[in-house]
């Protein structure tokens, strides 16, 4: 297949990647599909949960005896393991469907971390690990919201096998390769600008933390994506922002205890 044939052709520009679409899908027409597969998750994890009560309820009702439903917080931890696993179902549609497509290797675009993209990384991490417990606890004072997302028992064996799953292991692949492999691989494929990318992946990625952890971390949640979409529009990888997001959500096991044994006065919230 020549270059003219092929889905996409692949120019060098200012150091980065171009895509240009062929006529058939310059338009909105496949952007509806992108959308259905990054914002899949919350949708699935939510649908599971349902059926799973459904089940639990209909099973004990068959049986004769009262329907016990699990506790709200056993409920939120089978939410939480029910939106990793939607997740990577997510990950696997998007790996299909940008294959066939000639996108893979963009949307996958999981590159060797270079000293100045590893410094980034870091640095970025920082400002996340201070700024999102400032704009939480100001958004809560005005809202008179509540500026915690999600509630974690780390004495509890199973709430901190779940908090792994989701937070640590899965959430910075599949958010990465979702949000800022897919959704930013195809709205440059349709012609959009890096700044344009920037302000609406920001505003979809914060959206759809509203569900979960609420109004409050859902706008902080903008900010965090917007670095996140920085990292990846400036050096044209996933590994930056997940880097990024990895030691952002490993806070409880890897920072805080760091700096809780260091200087505890410098606690991210005590500032």
């Amino acid at each position: 297949m020549s270059e003219a044939d092929s889905p996409s052709a692949a120019v060098p520009s200012s150091g980065h990647i171009v895509l240009h679409p062929t006529a058939a899908e310059s338009g909105w027409r496949g952007t509806i599909p992108v959308l259905l597969i990054v914002l899949a998750p919350v949708g699935l994890a939510a649908l599971l949960v349902t059926i799973g009560l459904f089940v639990v309820a209909s099973w004990q009702l068959a049986r004769g005896t009262p329907v016990n439903l699990p506790t709200p917080v056993n409920v939120r931890l089978y939410g939480m393991f029910a939106y990793a696993v939607a997740c990577w179902f997510a990950v696997a549609v998007a790996a299909r469907w940008s294959s066939r497509r000639g996108l893979k290797q963009h949307v996958f675009a999981f590159r060797r971390l270079t000293w100045p993209a590893l410094t980034m990384s870091i640095v970025a991490f920082v400002i996340a690990m201070y700024g999102v417990p400032i704009v939480t606890r100001w958004l809560s004072h005005e809202t008179g919201g509540p500026s915690h997302g999600v509630r974690i028992d780390f004495h509890d064996a199973q709430s901190v096998a779940v908090y792994l799953i989701l937070f640590v292991i899965t959430a910075p692949v599949c958010e990465e390769i979702l949000y800022r492999g897919l959704l930013v691989t195809w709205l440059r494929r349709i012609g959009w600008s890096d700044s344009a990318v920037l302000l609406a992946g920001s505003l979809i990625f914060g959206a759809n933390h509203i569900l979960p952890l609420g109004f409050v971390w859902g706008v902080a949640m903008v900010g965090f994506g917007a670095i996140l979409f920085v990292l990846r529009l400036r050096y044209d990888s996933l590994s930056p922002g997940w880097l990024t997001h990895l030691l952002f959500n490993a806070q409880p096991f890897v920072t805080y205890p760091l700096i809780a044994w260091i200087a505890p006065a410098a606690l991210p919230g005590r500032l």
